[in-house]
């Protein structure tokens, strides 16, 4: 399973670096929480990625990190929570 390639506009934004507003239709997500490191959101990516495998989904788009909390409002990295999300459909 291979990520998507980024949409020309998601490129062109990335270098403008401009703002804007969107409205995202609703879809169907598979998302993991990761609680820790920033460092150690790969395995829990990896994790994902073999959860949606494993299950008969597959990827519809490009991910989602939510940052649940950051170090201003933690004492430890330890304590970060990021929630992972991929748009999904059953094959």
């Amino acid at each position: 399973m291979r990520p998507l390639e980024p949409p020309p506009e998601i490129m062109e934004m990335a270098e403008s670096g401009e703002a804007r507003v969107k409205t995202v239709p609703a879809q169907e997500v598979a998302y993991l929480v990761h609680k820790g490191s920033h460092s150690g959101v790969q395995d829990s990516f990896l994790k994902l990625m073999r959860w949606i495998s494993q299950n008969g989904y597959e990827l519809m788009g490009g991910g989602v990190a939510v940052f649940h909390n950051d170090l201003v409002m933690v004492k430890s990295e330890e304590d970060l929570v990021t929630e992972l999300q991929f748009p999904v459909r059953k094959k």
